[in-house]
Order: C-alpha cells, then structure tokens, then sequence
C-alpha cells in the first residue's frame, strides 16, 4: 500500500538488546490493529538493536490501542520505545534528492580519517545517509552513502576529496547510488601500466638499444605533454629492425600486475565480460587474450616484414577517442548500458574512456588522469576494484574458491 492511502501515519522507534522474534512480536500488535507496514528499516550493532517502523492506517482513531498494547509490550519486556507522528517533509533524506556512494579504501581508516571526511561533506551541505563498512582485515573499507540537495557530479564530489585523499593516503570511489552501481557487467582495461607492470614499448626499446630516448617519449605521452599518435609513431620507427623472436621472448617475461589474475577469475565466474583495449601492440595483446580467455583485445598492428618490424603501424592507430569509441562499441554489442561498464587506466590516452563508463578508475595514474575519473586507486593490487563494486571482503574470500574451481575460469 502506498503512503498516500494511509493519512495517519506514525514512527514506531524501538531500542533494545537484540535477541530473535523482537520484530515478529511488534508485528503481533501492528497486524492486531489493522496497520500497514510502510518500510522498515533495522540494523544491529555489537549487539544493539535499533529498530523503526513507518506504519499507515486510514482509521486515525487506531492509534490509542496500538498505543497500549506496544507499550505493555516494551514495559514488560524491558525495551525501549517511542512512537512519534511521520512528517514526510522532516524525513532526513528528504531534503537530499540526489544521492552518491562514497567508498573508501586504506590500509587503516583512523578518526581523524573520519573526521575530515565528515567536515568535507557537511560544509557543501552533503548529508551522510548510511555508512557500511566492507572489509576490516588487511584493507579498510566502508561505504559512504551521501545525500545532497546540489547535483554534484561524481568526479566534482572526488575531487573535493583531492587533499584529503592524498593526506589519509585514501583511496576513493564515488559513484551515483543506482541500480547500476551494484549491476556492472563489463570491464575494460588498459594494458601497459594497468593490466601490465610495465610499459612494452619501453622494454622493446630497451631491447634495441634506445631505450633512454624511447622512456622519455612515452612519459611526455603519458602525461599530455605530447600528441599520442605523434609520440607512438616516433617510438615505433626506433624499433625499425628488430626481430620478431625479440617480442617473443619479451612476452614470456612481461610481469602481471598483482590481483589481475584473481580479478579476472572472479569477473568471468561472477559473468563479466572482459576486455583489454590498448594503446600498445596487438601481438601481445592476443597473447594475452588467449592466455586469459577475455572476451575482447584490440591495440595497434606492428607491420612485420621478413620476421622484422619495419617502424611503422598498420592501420588506424588506437589513441585517446579510439579507446573511447571501442568502449562504447563493446558496450552496444553487449547490449549493456554504458553506465554497467567499467573502465580501467593510468595514462593520458585513457581520460575519454574512463569519462564514458559508469565506473572510471585511474589506476595508479598521473595527476591529469585522476581529474577525470570517479574512481582512484594507488596501490598495485588490481583485485581492490571489487571492493568498488561493492563486494565485501568476506564474498571477496568465498569468490576466490568458487572461481577457481569453475569450468568458466580453466585457464
């Protein structure tokens, strides 16, 4: 029944030492006297309970049994209760139309931590409506849930968070409180730097001898400083020469980021689709792929003549929008909403692509990157990502199991 059918409605506020059957027998009154039950709402905390009810009746002259019987019912049992008159407009959220999930990730979360998070918040007028702690072992991880009466964006509310971030060495998702935040169902990531440790271009230079002038290239890349398509085509002429057995042997030794492989088992368990789109080379991106079974590689062709590379990119050249534009196209053959995507990355060449998806995270990225995401994290562990999706440590710990042993994950 909805809350305008009922025109008396009240506040039953219960407090009381949690034991089973305090719900069942409030109910036993609540039914007797022919009230709705509107919402409820309940949590208990070392061991305390609190309780409240929204009822409805469209018999106003009810509420004096009610009344007496719950109270009989507390006196006896020793409870502590209150029944207050329900005004829609003094509900706490009600002010507070637009709503945001703010989780938050350390190795330790302190007071003072919390202290100037709640500053943060209260002096843009930003109400805590719900905070749920996640994970207490090795990270720790809550969620915030925040009202506001502003249409903050997600990236506006992150980076109000910059200096607090950076002097907690906190980090930071802020996502709209949707059907979607908990509903992700594609994933996309970067290669070099995010998915990889390392850069690939630079190993290759390394490999040719040029590697001083190839690393200063990519990092003038990588920050902005200098056009990406410009940047790659300088770097690959450097490699002009080099034998293909060169890239080979490369790719047996290219360091995974720690956490990817357990992410990647748990997304294809969980029914993720699973995607690297990068702006490196696609002769280690299919490797990849294939080694990983993901759904989805797509980077730039080195031409190879005579077992060689001849210095140059077949095709078009996968930069910033080309990135952007495989994300969406992903999403649109998926059939997913862009907003039930999820898009990793560190560098310059990534900003557009994480703008687009619903969860963007900079991971472990420049300055210019972080700007632009919702999402930060800035320890080399790709597995924190499901803390961000909303999944505890506790179904972090059981998702482990079940994942690596389903057929889905036999790679």
């Amino acid at each position: 029944m909805q809350e305008d059918e009922n025109p008396c409605q009240i506040h039953i506020q219960i407090s009381s030492t949690d034991r089973p059957g305090i719900l069942a027998e409030v109910l036993e009154s609540v039914v007797a006297f022919d009230w709705d039950v509107l919402d409820i709402k309940q949590f208990v905390f070392n061991g305390l309970l609190n309780l409240s009810l929204l009822l409805g009746s469209r018999k106003s002259n009810s509420i004096s049994g009610l009344q007496g019987s719950l109270d009989e019912w507390a006196i006896r049992n020793g409870i502590a209760l209150q029944i207050l008159p329900w005004e829609k407009g003094l509900r706490p959220e009600a002010p507070y139309k637009y709503r945001s999930v703010v989780t938050l990730l350390g190795p330790s979360l302190s007071s003072a931590v919390f202290h100037h998070l709640t500053r943060t918040f209260s002096s843009r007028d930003i109400n805590i409506l719900r905070i749920e702690q996640l994970d207490y072992s090795d990270h720790h991880v809550i969620e915030v849930v925040i009202g506001s009466k502003e249409d903050y964006s997600t990236v506006d509310i992150l980076n109000a968070l910059v200096k607090f971030k950076v002097k907690f060495s906190v980090d930071i998702a802020v996502q709209e409180d949707t059907m979607f935040r908990r509903n992700k169902r594609l994933i996309v990531f970067d290669a070099d730097m995010t998915f990889l440790q390392c850069e690939i271009i630079d190993e290759l230079g390394k490999i040719a001898g040029v590697g001083h002038r190839m690393k200063e290239i990519t990092q003038r890349a990588m920050n902005g400083d200098l056009d990406f398509n410009v940047a790659l085509c300088e770097r690959v002429k450097l490699l002009a020469g080099l034998s293909v057995l060169k890239l080979e042997e490369l790719y047996e030794r290219i360091p995974i980021t720690p956490g990817a492989e357990d992410l990647v088992r748990i997304l294809q368990y969980l029914g993720y689709r699973i995607g690297i789109v990068s702006g490196g080379f696609q002769f280690f991106i299919d490797r990849i792929k294939n080694n990983y079974k993901l759904d989805y590689g797509i980077s730039n062709q080195l031409e190879i003549i005579d077992g060689k590379l001849s210095g140059r990119v077949v095709g078009d050249i996968i930069d910033a929008r080309a990135k952007e534009r495989a994300l969406v196209s992903i999403a649109k053959k998926e059939g997913f909403s862009l907003k039930q995507v999820v898009a990793v990355g560190d560098g310059a060449n990534d900003i557009h692509m994480l703008a687009r998806a619903g969860l963007g995270i900079a991971f472990n990225a420049k300055s210019i990157v972080q700007k632009h995401a919702n999402a930060g994290i800035n320890q080399s562990n790709l597995e924190l990502i499901l803390y961000f999706l909303g999944i505890s440590g506790k179904e972090v710990q059981e998702l482990r199991k079940l994942s690596k042993s389903s057929p889905k994950t036999d790679w």
